[in-house]
């Protein structure tokens, strides 16, 4: 019996690597179906889903509660997850029925509809696969024993230190293919490589929700509270965290540190930008910096000045102490901040994990500008 059988109902699950769905109903062609909120709350927006044996059907997918698209459509893979296509946003439901309507090619086996490109743990292996340079240690290990890598590389004895963390909101997938960029511009066999190899200490985590990103979570809201809200010194609960707060002081002592915590914004968001923290000699630094990458990636995909106003005031949440707030106040450090890079469109481009390889490319020619400028 072939995959696409006639007598095989067509099915749909999130039984695999970040896959987040609730099923309701399936009637024919249509299916009722809902985000996974555990251990959100409020209401968040990540989903990812696969389908099987529907091969030339045109199916219908019903989002019960509420459903956010892009302008760019939903993510379509037909290769298992390997890579993506936008669907355009023409599949959208008509008559104001949340969520869209796909032609799934008939010779489809599977295929997998999601809100963002993916990132998981069989892209850093593939990432790591290219870059022998880079050591794989252990951060930790999880709240469900998973280890959370922790990657190094460079000089282990310069005074120069990159930090750079991804997926405290373990569903901002977008973060970790710019940061795939940064690693990949760093190890390169280039003059900027060379000069990183020499004279920078990197440390990189990947996936500081280790668990969520794995399990499909949501991870921003977390109850009672998020990765990114575990700064505090008196409430922390998460492994990554502690572990992080224990490690990072240590490492960085004495050194020239710059630091980027990888996020996504909000779901329509158009501009990548970085979010003002810290006193005024990080803001003014980090308005330096954003003027340099600005200079560097003019597109596609523009990193603009205009789109981050004056950066005079550093954020503070009521909720928690984020990641670069606290890394804001170590001794040595240059210049910190999030970067928030959008789901689906900068400005008038479609995002996808090439371009924004290029940006984090971009970023770390940046880095070493901003080093090499003020030290």
């Amino acid at each position: 019996m072939s995959e696409n059988s006639p007598t095989k109902p067509w099915v749909i699950d999130c039984d695999f690597p970040g896959g987040n769905i609730i099923v309701e109903r399936q009637e024919g062609d249509k299916a009722w179906v809902r985000h996974d909120l555990r251990g959100t709350s409020p209401w968040w927006f990540y989903w990812y889903f696969r389908v099987k044996n529907a091969g030339g059907k045109t199916l219908q997918f019903i989002f019960t509660e509420k459903f956010l698209m892009h302008n760019q459509g939903v993510c379509v893979s037909v290769d298992g997850g390997r890579t993506w296509t936008w669907s355009g946003a023409h599949v959208l439901n008509p008559d104001g029925v949340p969520g869209f309507r796909y032609i799934v090619p008939g010779g489809a086996s599977e295929i997998r509809f999601a809100i963002s490109f993916p990132y998981l743990q069989e892209h850093l292996q593939r990432l790591l696969a290219d870059l022998p340079a880079v050591t794989v240690d252990e951060l930790c290990r999880s709240r469900h024993g998973r280890s959370v890598e922790l990657l190094r590389f460079g000089n282990p004895q310069a005074k120069r230190k990159l930090y750079l963390t991804a997926r405290h909101h373990a569903c901002e997938s977008n973060g970790n293919w710019v940061m795939e960029g940064v690693l990949r511009e760093i190890c390169a066999d280039s003059d900027v490589g060379e000069w990183f190899r020499q004279n920078v200490d990197v440390l990189a985590v990947p996936f500081v929700d280790k668990d969520g990103v794995e399990e499909g979570d949501q991870g921003k809201d977390r109850t009672p509270h998020d990765h990114n809200r575990d700064y505090d010194d008196d409430r922390g609960i998460y492994p990554e965290v502690a572990a992080i707060k224990k490690l990072v002081p240590e490492w960085s002592a004495g050194g020239s540190v710059i630091a980027t915590d990888f996020h996504c914004p909000l779901i329509n968001g158009r501009h990548a930008y970085m979010v003002p923290v810290g006193d005024e000699r990080n803001l003014v630094n980090m308005r330096r910096f954003v003027q340099i990458v600005a200079g560097l990636h003019p597109g596609p995909c523009a990193f603009r000045e205009e789109d981050h106003g004056n950066l005079t005031k550093g954020n503070i949440y009521k909720n928690g102490i984020q990641s670069t707030r606290w890394l804001s106040t170590l001794p040595g450090m240059l210049m910190c901040g999030t970067l928030e890079t959008p789901y689906c469109q900068i400005h008038d481009a479609a995002v996808s994990p090439e371009n924004l390889i290029v940006l984090g490319r971009s970023f770390a020619k940046a880095y070493q500008a901003l080093w090499l400028e003020l030290t």
